[in-house]
């Protein structure tokens, strides 16, 4: 007759999750009990499993036997232990067990038994595969993400950065993670990021904050932020995309500056060709009523000087407005080079300028001999003088000298034109050589269309010269260039 507690312990433990055996504590540690939940859980019956001393090693996978006999002697040094495999079923199927073992003794400390546990952690098992799945795809897709990708805590603290938010910062992966945005001064306006954290907190995200930040040293960016709040490592993180368009805003304000400098542009050229236009209708109809008129042939000859100059002026400006277009599609002006004398043109063009303006002394220094003949576009160069020539008088509305100053060396011939006018401040020596740029700050009364340096820079640069600018706020400018020696004639642009 069956005793009634080993009746209920067994009623109980068929319905246990977990399979409780005991085997011997030496020899070939056979099992000496299974509970029946072995049958429902594995498929094997109680007597197979006590029947075959090999059955606990037959069945363990091959890929765990070596990591869990690899220290046999640990059970009998520590008591107990606790081992994590995969054991064959019946089906031929494995399931993963987590046996947790403990080892019984004597009064004397001798090992007699070994009693354990199997519970299935199967479904455990697949849960944690597919997490590191998860995991490895997440971290692959977040390191190869072309997008600057960052995410730190809510205080700021940066966990994880990927490349393409180290490359666009000028970090290194191991100089962010660790420290707080705070301590790297990303945020140029540390307010900014506070509200965004007050968004983040209230909505769980934001999209779209364009604000300035730092990069290493302190590198000015304009970027475009998206962040979401995220579960990672069960903790609630901002998970931030950063998108740098500082060089893309830098693109829409030359655009803007542009665009307004076409629109003064516009307005300018109307009134600089109107001008001549205007002198040459009047003086032409004054000349065309001279029959009605009492002009004396004096006032004839003076008013056909002011028409012929005057139309000059329009072929000026006609000329440069063309030299421009041929620059704006990457055309060069088109040179010819023939050998002139360099200080034959210089001399010409200080002589003209002389007849237009009284108040200015021009000045010419060589302070040594010009080569006898240069190979170079006389009528291009000559268009240069005149027009450095006449930014120094016309930015120099007191009078006073105006100098050019030749200086020759083996390779070149370096030409300045320097005068002691208004100067330029160096937001304005910077933009220079910008089409149509004149100066924010320039009087009205000078004229010009603000193509003169535009053109000068892509003649010397048809010549392979070069040509620089030096001023200062009220002390005048100084404006350089160069012209090879060694150019050969025959070269045609």
């Amino acid at each position: 007759m069956n005793n009634p507690t080993d009746t209920r312990i067994e009623h109980i433990l068929s319905f246990s999750p977990a399979i409780i055996y005991t085997c011997r504590a030496d020899g070939d540690l056979g099992a000496t009990f299974v509970s029946k939940n072995i049958t429902h859980r594995f498929g094997y019956s109680v007597q197979e499993c006590l029947d075959d001393p090999n059955f606990w090693r037959g069945n363990i996978h091959p890929d765990d036997s070596e990591r869990i006999f690899e220290n046999p002697g640990s059970l009998y040094e520590k008591g107990h232990h606790t081992h994590e495999y995969r054991f064959r079923k019946k089906d031929g199927s494995y399931a993963w067990v987590l046996d947790e073992v403990h080892l019984i003794r004597d009064s004397e400390g001798n090992p007699i038994e070994i009693i354990g546990s199997w519970l299935d952690i199967t479904a455990r098992k697949e849960t944690e595969v597919a997490l590191q799945k998860s995991e490895a795809l997440f971290r692959a897709f977040f390191q190869t993400n072309p997008v600057a990708t960052i995410i730190t805590s809510i205080s700021g603290l940066v966990y994880m950065a990927n490349p393409a938010f180290t490359s666009c910062t000028n970090f290194t992966a191991e100089e962010v993670v660790g420290r707080t945005a705070q301590e790297l001064g990303f945020w140029r306006d540390p307010e900014e990021r506070n509200r965004m954290v007050a968004a983040i907190k209230d909505y769980g995200f934001i999209d779209n904050l364009e604000n300035s930040f730092y990069g290493k040293d302190n590198k000015p960016m304009t970027c475009i932020v998206s962040s979401r709040a995220i579960e990672y490592e069960g903790e609630v993180r901002m998970l931030s995309i950063v998108i740098d368009v500082t060089e893309q805003r830098k693109a829409e304000e030359a655009l803007r500056k542009l665009d307004q400098a076409k629109s003064d542009f516009i307005s300018t050229a109307a009134h600089e060709l109107r001008t001549p236009l205007i002198a040459i209708i009047g003086y032409s109809e004054l000349l065309g009523s001279a029959v009605n008129t009492a002009l004396t042939e004096e006032q004839k000859q003076s008013y056909i000087s002011i028409i012929q100059d005057q139309a000059e002026d329009l072929n000026h400006l006609v000329d440069n407005l063309l030299d421009v277009g041929r620059i704006q599609v990457g055309r060069s002006l088109g040179i010819v080079l023939k050998e002139v004398e360099l200080a034959g043109i210089i001399e010409k063009v200080v002589e003209a300028l002389k007849m237009k303006s009284r108040r200015h002394n021009v000045l010419v220094a060589h302070y040594n001999a010009l080569p006898e003949y240069i190979c170079i576009d006389s009528p291009r160069i000559t268009q240069v003088l005149n027009n450095l020539l006449s930014n120094a008088i016309k930015y120099s509305p007191q009078g006073g000298p105006i100098k050019i100053q030749t200086m020759t060396d083996e390779e070149k011939v370096t030409v300045s034109i320097i005068d002691q006018g208004i100067g330029m401040t160096p937001q304005q020596v910077e933009r220079i050589f910008d089409r149509f740029y004149r100066g924010e700050d320039e009087d009205a009364v000078v004229s010009g269309l603000g193509l003169g340096m535009c053109i000068v820079e892509q003649i010397i640069a048809d010549h392979d010269g070069e040509v620089f600018v030096s001023s200062a706020l009220d002390e005048g400018t100084t404006v350089t260039f160069t012209l090879p020696i060694n150019n050969s004639c025959q070269s045609v642009y």
